[in-house]
């Protein structure tokens, strides 16, 4: 079977016969990818159908038991004249259609017990037949592209033969991944995809139980779905333990959070539309209420302006339309009156939706429901309390956004003096794909132990060097999210310190190995074809010098010279493969000590109350009071990094040796002006 060191580069090999042709291939690769699957996984269950019937009957199915038993075994349906191998013969100039006919066909023929289309939208995302838009009358796709692209697919079995299900779902997360890379700072990438450091942190802060529901109210591309069914997995045997929900407002977004969960084998209810303003979740006893979960993990979409959709652009009083410093139109909204009664603790500034999100997943919280939340960090202090006339010289209202902030931490109406919220983790700065803004983990619980009701948990995650710089972007490395997750876990408590630790590290050390074992074949997979071809071009080269040494001739100039061009060619590859390997055993074994290092640096933490302040505080609700309910944390943390010490006898002698330096120069310089009078 084919690993998934193996596929994922060669999958992603499409995008190298995409690029440049078309925009956003992403879509074309990854709605080919499901059809693929689909097909040869039907196909395979036909056989193994015969395989088991005969294995216990002794002899082949009839016609109709076949039938029986396939229409069993099947998922999906696929009708005749729609499979993989039909498209692939078709004449190039028909396949495009073809193609956008099968998808479309399928799409139709795959209905629910409630009547449902199950697949619409999600296998027919791409336009296969679109017409170029030059008015050439071409596609928009070349024909020869697209074949290109099915002949370079049908290389490689996807069905469970030859691949299993969580290979091929690990490497589409590989493919998802890539593509992000690839579109860093654009703003799709941020639209599904979140830096898989982030879910690890708060999925396990969160720890998904038997039976659990786990939604995501703007899922992107399923990451903390996905990942909940694997910390499910791993702790109850069985990734269906818990059951997914997510909803996404963006098509294609969605389109490639549904294949995700399928090619997982996961059973993710995944509904498509705007949380905000048509949430898709219903209490079933009352159309007005959201649906409540067990647990609620979310990155939404940052300081999302106009998310109510009531604001209209200002005009002038000759009807032309006013424009911010910003370029763009000038809003004036209208009241907005949520149907579904979510905004207790106060309505959102319409101009920024981050309170309307939080509000919509506490909401969505059953009474002990848990939620971690990615938000911008100026959630944790945006708006002012109200003021007196004698406290800044004019009478000032509280913002709304104060307001919510402190209705979180105190609780409001029927929920008074209930805090909430229950620790945050302050991120550095361009951690997150498409948005340089900084972010923040917001952990908010329902039902917190009596020991923290009163209390917040703050970890300054910002911290110089627990992050990796990159160009444009910060990345958290294992060891980074060791400490993160153990601060978070521990509470202040050293014992449990110890205990997290121990785990963590096994698992952590095991991530950086599988990590490596995969860099190092996708090092091979790079270089392979291309040694290949080299190491042929070389073999021809000598082969001609010699068959003119063996008949006694001299080589000519150029021969000789085409056998030193394909063995400096092949020499420089391979110090090229051979420098990327060790780099990639280095960087491990980096990661390796860091690890080991980071368990030092936090039970001497630990150990020691004062450098403790410069990591985590443990902020009780008189603290939250005494500065206005404002969460910034340098308020609460020692954020400062400490200056370096300084020996100040070796200060005084380097001083002092300087001076010296400096006479003798001084004296080698009066010599020389007086040599030159």
């Amino acid at each position: 079977m084919i690993t998934k060191k193996t596929i994922g580069p060669y999958l992603f090999g499409m995008a190298n016969i995409l690029r440049g042709k078309v925009v956003d291939y992403k879509s074309y690769i990854l709605s080919l990818l499901f059809f693929k699957r689909l097909s040869d996984n039907y196909q395979w269950e036909i056989e193994n159908s015969k395989e088991q019937f005969k294995k216990e009957n002794g002899r082949e199915p009839s016609p109709r038991e076949l039938e029986v038993l396939t229409k069993k075994k099947h998922d999906f349906v696929i009708p005749d004249g729609c499979f993989w191998e039909d498209i692939r013969q078709c004449p190039i100039d028909k396949k495009n259609g073809a193609l956008e006919d099968a998808v479309l066909a399928i799409a139709d023929k795959n209905i629910d017990r409630n009547g449902r289309y199950i697949l619409k939208g999600i296998i027919d995302t791409a336009r296969w037949n679109e017409p170029a838009q030059d008015g050439s009358g071409g596609k928009k796709l070349d024909p020869e592209v697209l074949t290109s692209l099915i002949n370079y697919l049908s290389a490689v079995d996807l069905s469970n033969r030859n691949v299993s299900v969580d290979v091929l779902g690990d490497a589409y997360e590989y493919l998802i991944k890539r593509f992000a890379d690839e579109n860093k700072s654009g703003t799709m990438a941020g639209q599904f995809y979140t830096p898989p450091e982030v879910v690890d942190i708060i999925v396990r802060y969160l720890k998904p139980q038997n039976g659990d529901t786990i939604y995501d109210p703007t899922c992107g591309s399923g990451g903390f779905l996905l990942n909940s069914a694997k910390y499910a997995k791993a702790h109850y045997n069985s990734q269906k333990s818990v059951r997914l929900f997510g909803q996404e407002s963006i098509g294609n977004t969605w389109a490639i959070c549904n294949i995700n969960m399928i090619l997982h084998g996961l059973d993710a209810q995944i509904e498509l539309g705007d949380t905000i303003r048509d949430p898709k979740f219903k209490n079933s006893e009352n159309e007005l209420e959201v649906r409540t979960f067990n647990k609620v993990m979310a990155n939404f979409p940052f300081s999302q302006e106009n998310w109510a959709q009531n604001g209209e652009p200002e005009r002038d009083k000759k009807g032309n339309i006013v424009n911010n410093n910003n370029g763009k139109p000038k809003l004036v909204y209208k009241e907005y009156i949520d149907p579904y009664n979510r905004f207790i603790y106060g309505m959102p500034k319409y101009s920024n939706g981050d309170f309307a999100f939080i509000q919509h997943i506490i909401a969505s919280l059953d009474e002990t429901g848990k939620a971690g939340v990615v938000c911008p960090q100026g959630v944790l202090f945006r708006g002012q309390p109200e003021k007196t006339e004698e406290e800044d010289g004019k009478k000032r209202k509280a913002d709304d956004e104060y307001l919510i902030r402190r209705g979180l931490l105190q609780g409001v109406g029927f929920a008074q003096n209930i805090n909430i919220i229950d620790a945050i983790v302050v991120l550095p700065g361009n951690l997150f794909y498409g948005t340089p803004i900084p972010g923040a983990i917001v952990f908010f619980d329902k039902n917190k132990p009596e020991e923290r009701k009163n209390k917040v948990l703050m970890v300054y995650a910002a911290k110089e060097g627990w992050y990796r710089e990159e160009a444009n972007m910060s990345v958290l490395e294992p060891q980074d999210v060791l400490r993160i997750s153990t601060i978070l876990e521990s509470w202040g408590n050293i014992d449990a310190a110890k205990e997290w630790i121990t785990e963590q590290k096994n698992r952590l050390f095991a991530q950086i190995e599988e990590e490596l074992d995969f860099q190092l074949s996708e090092i091979d997979n790079d270089t392979a074809e291309e040694i290949e071809r080299l190491t042929e071009k070389l073999g021809n080269a000598k082969g001609a010098v010699k068959k003119k040494e063996d008949n006694g001739k001299k080589p000519t100039a150029t021969e000789l010279k085409a056998v030193d061009t394909a063995q400096k060619a092949l020499d420089k590859i391979m110090a090229d493969k051979t420098s990327r390997i060790n780099a990639a055993n280095e960087k491990a074994e980096k990661q390796r000590n860091a690890i080991t290092d980071v368990e030092k640096e936090l039970l001497q933490m630990f150990a020691d109350h004062e450098l403790r302040k410069r990591y985590f505080a443990i902020a009780d609700m008189e603290e939250i009071e005494e500065n206005d309910f404002n969460l910034n944390i340098p308020r609460y943390v020692d954020t400062f990094e400490p200056e370096e010490q300084i020996d100040l006898k070796e200060a005084i002698a380097d001083f002092q040796k300087t001076l010296q330096t400096e006479s003798e120069t001084e004296k080698e310089l009066d010599e020389l002006l007086k040599s030159l009078q």
